[in-house]
């Protein structure tokens, strides 16, 4: 059971690894001409999404964490610790696309509201 939950963990944080967000420092895409207050707007947004999900990341490792070692659990005490740093690592993979994602979102949406043609 563990054998299977650790190569299913292993391919989680690997898919995790392969995510293709776009980070929030990655240049905006603009669908029209930037306006007078793009640098201070952008450099504004920019900041405010580096704020969001600051939290998540390690609410989703503990949250694999305990998830793993419950798991391997069920075998041995060498497995249910094993399962739980295996868990551990997903959880934080799964939970740094989550953020990294959820700030790119902000960003854009940020750009948007402040009346510029942002598009991703």
């Amino acid at each position: 059971m563990t054998g299977k939950f650790l190569t299913l963990s292993l391919s989680l944080l690997l898919l995790a690894g392969c995510d293709e967000t776009v980070p929030v420092g990655a240049p905006l895409q603009l669908n029209g001409q930037a306006g007078a207050n793009f640098a201070a707007d952008e450099a504004q947004c920019r900041s405010q999404a580096r704020q969001v999900g600051t939290d998540h990341i390690a609410k989703s490792a503990a949250l694999g964490g305990v998830g793993g070692a419950i798991v391997g659990a069920g075998e041995s005490r060498d497995k249910a610790a094993v399962g739980a740093l295996v868990g551990a690592a997903v959880g934080a993979a799964v939970g740094d696309a989550q953020v990294k994602q959820a700030q790119r979102n902000y960003l854009v949406r940020c750009m948007q509201q402040a009346g510029h043609p942002v598009v991703g």
